[in-house]
């Protein structure tokens, strides 16, 4: 079966005269959009902007402009540690280049950083580690979980901290907070914004600002912060005519931000798991290995849905590319170590959404998977960034219905061999794919928990009402505005929930991205190379029992060797199990959820519940009984669906790594299907099927 294959002109973007108090380095020039940007950070009507410039053309330049000329202490935020680890090097290179007379102090600060600091003695707990590092750096990049955390109250002493004693130091400290990528994020995180930003603008002392960055920018963000009365200020080369795709004779006034690109989609990959793993098996020497030898200095990807196709496929590529070209990898359980040197190092990296995000690839040739629209935009905007290679090829690895839409079926926008520029081919994609769920009612539902606490400690606590004046009311009254909820109800529900033994639930609501209630501690085997240190981590069960070959290992055990290696254990105290992962499974394992109570009554009330005594029914894996045990004994947030989990995940338009598992009320599979969501999931599901009948009834409530 033939291939589909278009070409994509490349991408200019408009570049314009400096303005007046703003230096560059020599021979600089700015876009459009990276001065727009410093001007809106200059204007005090302005409190939110976001910049939706494409891919590669600068956006964290233009976020850092004014730290750079205008002394604006910036607290920069991103979704994973490897984009933070790469803008580190991003914003020192800025650093180096425009020398900035007040020599700002850059530091980067994880979860894993922090805890390392309060293990190893450095800093007494994180609450001084947060305080400190605060008056210590001037920028500071690390992830909007913590930030988050912070404005939610967490890490203080009890009733010996007043609600505002470490977000008010880090509130009068920064004066710009940067969030990057944050289109990954879905409508959870989206509340906890705006929570955040509202609370920021009724208690800081002065004017702050919150720059969005974002190729594909979320509406449903926009929407809550219109309505709270906060019009962002929008910046979108497109809308302005800021790019172009043909090139001048001489180009004046435009600079090339992405190189022409050759892209293919094979025909006949079904919409399974397995389809872009054997095409990958299937061509790697004839495809894959033949472009690195008729261009023998590339350096190439392959981005994946799956940790499990990775690890399969690395030693079969190891096998044929090296020792002439390094083939690395780069996943969620990866190595601290592989990670940090894979990118730079690998002529050929295999990886999963760790490396997706926003990090500056030096690639010429490119082979994706994709979830959704913009994750398929995301991961192909990896590729044409640099120049310097003689060709630059991609391989869209999507199902062959998708292949249909853009090709074949009646009004097919995309046409076999023909040239498109990249603003008519982003609309295609999007067009041809059927949005995911953006889980609209959850901020309403469950951000207005997050809301309530919020506002009960503004309202109870006597030191923030003296030192913030009707804080209470401002902040519960833009909040009621922007989530359209009565805080009133709002707090009875979270007192309700409180008074019924449910704080696991309110803990959940409260939480960034959720809590990891069956995240196990493990010994890592599967990747040779990894140091000793990098062998232990977290990674969560199903995944494990779906994927791994693996045996169960004792607690005492596996934190003695945690110890004797150098490694602090205090993020492995509250695991699930310890296990050595031995091998990764060719075949996936099939494996379910077994209740013996009445899942029927459960899956009836339609609820967010805490459940007991569920069990783990699969065939194979040692210490299988001991880990069921395990579950078993856990208080777990769950909703139960009398449905199917593939008629859920197909009527529902459910994110292709939404957590939702098979579960029954009979062990040896003779009895009825239910599906089951635990934490995050479970909230955002119950948003969804609220207004269901159970599954015998006839018609619908809503």
């Amino acid at each position: 079966m033939s291939n589909y294959s278009i070409s994509l002109k490349p991408v200019y973007s408009q570049t314009v005269s400096t303005p007046e108090g703003l230096k560059l380095p020599k021979n600089w020039s700015l876009s459009w959009h990276q001065v727009e940007t410093f001007k809106a950070l200059q204007d005090p009507n302005i409190e939110v902007i976001f910049n939706t410039a494409m891919t590669g053309d600068g956006k964290s330049l233009a976020a850092f402009l004014s730290a750079m000329n205008h002394r604006t202490y910036t607290l920069a935020m991103y979704p994973t540690n490897e984009l933070a680890r790469d803008q580190e090097k991003q914003v020192q290179g800025y650093k180096d280049k425009f020398q900035p007379k007040y020599d700002p102090q850059i530091h980067r600060l994880t979860a894993a950083v922090l805890e390392d600091y309060v293990n190893t003695g450095k800093l007494p707990s994180k609450l001084e580690g947060l305080d400190n590092i605060s008056t210590l750096y001037e920028i500071l990049l690390t992830n909007p979980d913590l930030f988050h955390y912070i404005h939610n109250f967490y890490y203080l002493r009890g009733k010996v901290d007043n609600p505002d004693r470490l977000f008010r130091r880090i509130d009068e400290r920064y004066k710009l907070f940067i969030y990057d990528e944050f289109h990954i994020f879905s409508s959870p995180q989206i509340a906890s914004v705006i929570n955040t930003i509202l609370l920021i603008k009724n208690t800081a002392n002065d004017p702050k600002k919150f720059l969005f960055l974002s190729a594909t920018p979320n509406k449903l963000l926009q929407g809550f912060l219109e309505k709270a009365g906060i019009t962002p200020k929008i910046i979108n080369p497109v809308d302005v005519g800021a790019y172009k795709f043909d090139a001048d004779a001489d180009n004046q006034g435009w600079r090339q931000i992405s190189q022409p690109i050759n892209l293919i989609f094979p025909q006949g990959l079904e919409p399974n798991l397995r389809s872009s793993y054997e095409w990958l098996a299937e061509n790697a020497e004839k495809v894959i290995l033949k472009f690195f030898q008729d261009y023998p200095n590339s350096k190439g990807a392959i981005i994946l849905n799956s940790i499990a196709a990775v690890k399969k496929l690395l030693p079969k590529f190891k096998a044929i590319f090296e020792p002439r070209w390094q083939v690395r990898e780069n996943t969620g359980l990866t190595g601290e170590t592989e990670k940090r040197d894979s990118v730079a190092e690998a002529d050929l990296l295999l990886g999963t959404s760790t490396i997706d995000v926003g990090v500056d690839f030096k690639i010429n040739f490119l082979v994706f998977e994709a979830a959704d629209a913009g994750n398929f935009i995301q991961r192909f905007g990896r590729l044409g960034r640099h120049e310097g290679f003689e060709t630059y090829q991609a391989y869209a690895l999507i199902p062959n219905f998708l292949v249909a839409r853009l090709f074949e079926e009646q009004s097919h926008p995309l046409q076999e061999g023909e040239t498109f520029d990249r603003i008519t081919f982003t609309n295609a994609i999007r067009s041809s794919w059927v949005d995911r769920n953006e889980f609209e009612r959850y901020p309403k539902r469950w951000g207005g928990i997050q809301s309530a606490y919020i506002y009960s400690k503004l309202q109870g606590n006597r030191h923030m009402k003296e030192k913030y004046p009707d804080v209470a009311k401002k902040f519960g009254a833009d909040i009621q505005k922007a989530l359209e909820i009565s805080i009133k109800q709002m707090n009875g529900q979270f007192y309700r929930c409180q008074n019924e033994g449910k704080t696991k639930i309110i803990d959940e609501a409260r939480s960034f991205r959720g809590s990891s209630q069956l995240d196990c501690a493990i010994y890592d085997l599967t990747n040779p190379d990894d140091p000793e240190v990098d062998r232990f981590k977290m990674y969560n069960l199903p995944g494990i029992l779906s994927n791994f070959i693996f045996e169960l290992w004792d607690e005492k055990s596996f934190m003695e060797k945690a110890k004797k290696t150098g490694v602090t254990t205090k993020r492995f105290e509250k695991a699930l199990c310890y296990l050595k992962l031995k091998d990764f499974r060719e075949v996936r394992e099939d494996w379910h959820f077994y209740y013996p109570g009445n899942i029927r009554k459960l899956a009836e009330t339609g609820k967010v519940q805490v459940l007991e005594d569920l069990e783990i029914c699969q065939p194979h894996g040692y210490g299988i009984q001991k880990i069921s045990d395990a579950v078993s004994r856990r208080k777990l947030v769950c909703f139960i669906s009398d449905r199917d989990r593939n008629y859920l995940r197909a009527t529902l338009r459910l994110p292709m790594h939404f957590q939702l598992y098979p579960l029954t009320n009979e062990p040896e599979n003779r009895g009825s299907w239910y599906s089951i969501a635990f934490g995050q999931d479970a909230l955002l599901l119950e948003t969804l099927t609220w207004c269901w009948k159970p599954k015998d009834d006839e018609g619908w409530i809503c």
